[in-house]
């Protein structure tokens, strides 16, 4: 099985990313093969202050702002030396033999997955990478969700109660009860240590 990591886009400016998010991923990335879907930080609210500035229609900022994660994901690339994929049998390829660790070309799966899916999503804002990250792991599918933060998530928090404090987004609650298990991972703070956080939608005592 695959573990999704959720790079939050805030942590792109963070000193020392590439060690702290090797170290993160080396955690799981022993026993299984992990894909890294990169969020959407101050490129995503750039859209977002176009949204406004220029009243674009939902549909129209949804896509820019997925777009704009193409340009996260480069710069991963760029500092970690990381390949990416955008299909599952390009993942199973390149791990077949080595559970390495690969960035998720966001823009391409979804155009080619989302038309196919059950579960379409919302085009709008209460969907950030938060839900694009759980609605991945739902039809990758993955045995675990990683959010990595710049945060801590409180003890016994639920997926609605952690939206109502923008620790996630609006849409996120909806799609987390359907999730195995997720977790979550401060990686400002040490020791930055991978917590269980829900699992099936109920928080995980700590």
């Amino acid at each position: 099985m695959t573990v999704l990591f959720k790079l939050g886009g805030s942590l792109l400016t963070l000193a020392g990313l590439p060690e702290n998010l090797r170290a993160a991923v080396s955690e799981r990335q022993q026993q299984e093969p992990c894909l890294i879907l990169t969020g959407g930080g101050a490129t995503a609210d750039v859209v977002r202050d176009w949204s406004r500035v220029h009243q674009l229609p939902d549909e129209t900022a949804h896509w820019l702002a997925i777009a704009s994660l193409d340009l996260n994901r480069q710069l991963l690339e760029s500092l970690l030396s990381w390949h990416s994929i955008s299909t599952r049998a390009e993942f199973r390829r390149m791990t077949q033999r080595t559970p390495i660790p690969l960035l998720l070309d966001f823009n391409t799966f979804v155009k080619a997955e989302e038309p196919l899916s059950n579960r379409p999503l919302p085009h709008n804002w209460d969907v950030t990478t938060d839900s694009l990250a759980a609605w991945t792991a739902l039809c990758w599918p993955a045995r675990e969700l990683v959010l990595l933060k710049s945060v801590p998530i409180p003890a016994g928090l639920t997926a609605q109660a952690a939206s109502e404090q923008d620790l996630v987004d609006p849409y996120f609650p909806q799609l987390a009860q359907d999730l195995e298990c997720i977790s979550w991972c401060n990686l400002r703070h040490e020791p930055r240590v991978i917590q269980p956080w829900l699992k099936r939608g109920i928080p995980q005592a700590k």
